[in-house]
């Protein structure tokens, strides 16, 4: 890699990333007269109906905090199937809503719409030709927005993916959507969709859990499996493994890790003969949830058509951010018919498929923290974490910047002595693993160098929150109060077995496995010295190489085959196609450095496409939402709201592609150690600011929630940010 691209802590001292505050706490002195006093009006600044949705999950919290069984803290209190609100009946869960071929909203979840909409698994055998063909029964959610005159619905609804693969797209819009929609614009409706074999859509992914004796044996109804006997078999398996270390930590766990890897295939493999040609393992690939997205954006052409909508303009009075010169409208704003769509980091990789299969249909498609398709589909994904370093390096840069901010540093400290102090922790616990009684189970545990890296390699995907608290838990470490890592590290309960009202939405699955291995171009079996020189090359591009082959590995000697072939993003530069031209131009979004979909992938996605825009964000972290940015809130609302999008990328000349290249930057407003408070009491300055600041706290909500769901590469989603008290008024 060119030396000017490496981010060390030197280069970070010249501003990199063009670092700012927030806009009223450092710009607007009215601000800063409040802070000390008002620190609730510097938090995030919730409305009544998120403020019900988010409060209906603290039961299941207190279940998912003593189960890493059960990753999810989005989900409601699943004690009742159904609930009364005044003469209304709201739906708990998805299992009591009827599946259906059209659109049919029943209010859900309080002040929410869900939809249970059926689909063909295998869209060459469609469901008019026979009823016996497989079905695909898609969970929706429905945050819907404020519709004036005639108008009932938006035109097309804004369909989110938070990536994974494996992501819930209802949970996400369930803990985001009224976020959102104060950046998109509150008239905008959003769907939040599982993808086919993920959450609640029906068939799950699941390869530990097999038919009930004596059930029917319908894959479409979760609880003709045993899931729950199937989720405790999951546990005790990843329970057996949690200690083999990562890639390299030992001279025999590549094995270890190889071998584990193919008897879950194997399992895999089992459970797709179970149900033969109609088993969904074979079905659950990107081409196929991109089909089941365009169904999705018909039925909804179909709804509206059923309840009479208009088709009349809606006016947006709040449009509070405008577009720089430069960003040009298109010919048609129209966007009837056509997939309107933000995806995040594997939901970049669905978005492209969607538009590189149906470019007709494409109204506007946001793709943010940008996958690198031709990677992607090989059989192991390189590449992807070239600019992780990057940001694991500045640690020490921005702690000594932040001084007594940072609980790591100490009075006359270097930046050198921070990453000293920094690695004698790491070294202390790679050659003397802690051990410690966990605070809630009181089971013994075995905290090893490996774990810690997993859980650093997550922090690296929201360095703006997660770098306080890794300054915080290795100020502790360095006293000497190992204690504090039994906070981090879960434990599996038994309780959630022996529920069994618990559907079987909220528990994981194989998902990510299946989606991910169903979409390599080419068998993934290597041998162990093959995997061995993988891992050696991949060392070459990264220090995170021993967690990301880790993950890597999962694909090897998967025995499921899609039935349809998947898309040909890798082929031969001499077979290379043409740039495609969609219906409209798709808007691709990437940060400066991003540990798992670098810039570079941004920049050589946008030109596959006719006329993409490109937006690079001045800041660190996974997706555009690791950072609170005026700038990019209002380029994504003017791309949505008003058609404009940003230039088309131009790469620079050979060996300078990135630091000579020419594309839209938007400055972050926060960086490590300096989160993004501003304070919408000082709204009274002007109209236009008051609408900037609420988009910019409801864009700083929105990545609270995204922070929480777990990402492709991380072991699980951390919420480190929690464990620690929040200070008011304090800045760096």
């Amino acid at each position: 890699m060119p030396e000017e691209f490496t981010m060390d802590s030197q280069i970070y001292q010249a501003p990199s990333f063009n670092e700012k505050a927030g806009l009223l706490d450092d710009e607007v002195s009215v601000a800063s007269q409040e802070i000390d006093g008002l620190c609730k009006a510097n938090r995030r600044r919730s409305t009544w109906r998120r403020l019900k949705t988010l409060a209906s999950v603290a039961l299941f919290i207190v279940v998912w905090q003593s189960l890493d069984a059960i990753p999810n803290p989005f989900k409601v209190d699943w004690n009742g199937r159904t609930i009364k609100n005044g003469l209304e009946e709201r739906h708990m869960s998805f299992d009591t809503i009827t599946p259906s071929e059209k659109l049919e909203w029943v209010p859900c979840f309080y002040d929410m719409l869900c939809a249970r909409l059926t689909v063909p698994m295998d869209y060459n055998r469609p469901l008019n030709a026979s009823a016996d063909n497989p079905k695909v029964h898609i969970a929706l959610l429905l945050v819907p927005g404020s519709h004036n005159g005639s108008r009932k619905a938006s035109v097309s609804p804004l369909l989110l993916n938070p990536g994974g693969p494996g992501g819930s797209g209802v949970q996400f819009a369930m803990g985001a959507g009224y976020s959102l929609q104060q950046i998109v614009g509150e008239k905008q409706d959003i769907i939040g969709f599982d993808p086919r074999g993920i959450g609640a859509t029906t068939p799950r992914a699941d390869c530990f859990s097999y038919p009930l004796a004596g059930s029917n044996g319908d894959p479409y109804d979760a609880s003709s499996e045993d899931y729950i006997r199937g989720n405790f078999h999951r546990t005790m398996w990843q329970t057996a493994g949690r200690d083999v270390g990562n890639v390299n930590s030992s001279a025999d766990t590549l094995q270890k890790l190889d071998i584990r890897a193919r008897a879950v295939a194997k399992l895999c493999g089992e459970k797709d003969a179970v149900y033969g040609n109609n088993s969904i393992l074979k079905y659950v690939h990107t081409p196929s949830v991109a089909h089941d997205m365009l169904s999705i954006v018909d039925a909804w052409d179909e709804w509206r058509e059923r309840i009479g909508d208009s088709d009349d303009e809606e006016v947006d009075e709040n449009i509070a951010f405008r577009a720089q010169d430069g960003d040009q409208p298109t010919v048609s704003l129209d966007t009837k018919g056509k997939l309107v769509y933000w995806g995040f980091s594997y939901g970049t990789l669905l978005g492209a498929t969607f538009a590189a299969m149906f470019p007709d249909r494409v109204g506007r498609v946001i793709l943010d923290g940008v996958v690198d398709a031709d990677h992607y589909v090989s059989p192991v994904w390189r590449g992807s974490i070239q600019d992780a370093d990057k940001i694991s390096d500045s640690f020490s840069y921005y702690c000594h910047k932040a001084k007594e901010n940072c609980e790591l540093y100490r009075p006359g400290d270097r930046v050198s002595n921070v990453e000293d102090r920094f690695q004698a922790v790491m070294n202390r616990i790679k050659e003397n693993p802690v051990t410690l009684i966990h605070p809630i189970s009181k089971q013994p545990v075995l905290i090893t160098h490996s774990h810690v890296r997993l859980i650093l390699f997550s922090i690296l995907y929201a360095p703006n929150s997660g770098f306080m608290a890794v300054a915080w838990i290795f100020d502790l470490l360095s006293r000497g109060y190992d204690d504090i890592l039994g906070l981090i590290f879960q434990l599996p309960e038994p309780e959630p077995f022996c529920a069994a009202n618990l559907p079987a939405e909220i528990f994981p699955n194989e998902a990510q496995i299946a989606i991910m291995c169903s979409d390599k171009r080419y068998p993934f079996n290597d041998t162990l010295p093959e995997l061995q020189k993988t891992f050696e090359k991949m060392s070459s591009e990264s220090s995170w190489a021993d967690v990301w082959m880790t993950v890597m590995l999962s694909c090897d000697a998967y025995p499921v085959r899609a039935i349809d072939p998947p898309m040909r993003w890798d082929d031969h530069p001499s077979h290379k196609a043409d740039p495609i031209k969609t219906s409209f131009p798709v808007l691709f979004i990437s940060n400066t450095a991003d540990p798992v979909t670098p810039l570079a992938a941004g920049v050589k996605m946008a030109r596959k496409f006719v006329d993409a825009g490109l937006i690079e964000q001045h800041s660190m972290g996974h997706c555009s939402l690791a950072a609170v940015s005026k700038c990019t809130i209002g380029k994504i609302r003017a791309y949505l709201k008003e058609g404009k999008v940003p230039p088309h990328p131009v790469k620079g000349g050979k060996g300078r592609e990135l630091a000579d290249g020419k594309w839209t930057k938007c400055d972050a407003d926060e960086y490590p150690f300096h989160p993004f408070e501003g304070n919408i009491t000082a709204a009274a300055l002007s109209v236009e600011a008051a609408m900037e600041i609420e988009s910019m706290a409801a864009m700083k909500e929105v990545q609270n929630v995204f922070s929480k769901i777990k990402a492709w590469g991380q072991e699980k989603a951390l919420d480190l940010d929690s464990l620690k008290p929040r200070r008011c008024g304090v800045r760096s």
